[in-house]
């Protein structure tokens, strides 16, 4: 049985996150985790999120090798240690929001995702300050220019999936 890749998205002397994105939206596997971890050791905080398929160690002296070595032998995940690869800051800012615009595509069975939902937002606040006879406070104009922002960020974005998807071909 081959066990799931996870890797360190975040490392610090006394906090670990792990992500094990192909069981991400598991709750059980994850509760499984969890379980397993806490008979390693007392930690001062161990905590699962099946959403963002990760797992959080926090504790004084963490130990990546007794974590790793504890997931292979309980069969959990088979943790990646080595170079990250790097990523634009963009992304690092732009990634919590991903699990917002995954919420709202579910709600709205694909038809709108959060950029465009923002964007129709922010162009109803134009219209309607036009509308009201308000060109200042807030200026209409700017809802236009933070819609165009967001549509212009959204093209970059589904450009780069495409090109990071190229790539792994």
């Amino acid at each position: 049985m081959d066990l799931p890749e996870a890797s360190i998205c975040h490392q610090s002397a006394d906090r670990l996150r792990i992500k094990v994105a192909s069981r991400k939206g598991d709750a059980g596997y994850f509760a499984n985790v969890l379980k397993s971890l806490s008979g390693l050791r007392k930690f001062k905080h161990l905590a699962a999120n099946p959403l963002t398929g990760s797992v959080l160690c926090v504790d004084n002296k963490l130990d990546t090798g007794e974590i790793t070595a504890h997931a292979r032998e309980h069969k959990l995940f088979e943790l990646k240690i080595g170079k990250s690869a790097d990523l634009p800051v963009m992304h690092s800012i732009v990634q919590p929001v991903g699990s917002i615009d995954r919420s709202l595509r579910t709600i709205t069975g694909g038809k709108i995702d959060l950029p465009s939902g923002i964007f129709f937002a922010l162009l109803c606040t134009g219209i309607y300050q036009l509308a009201r006879g308000r060109f200042i406070i807030p200026p209409w104009y700017t809802a236009f220019w933070y819609a165009f922002g967001l549509v212009s960020m959204y093209v970059i974005e589904k450009a780069a999936k495409g090109e990071t998807a190229r790539q792994a071909d």
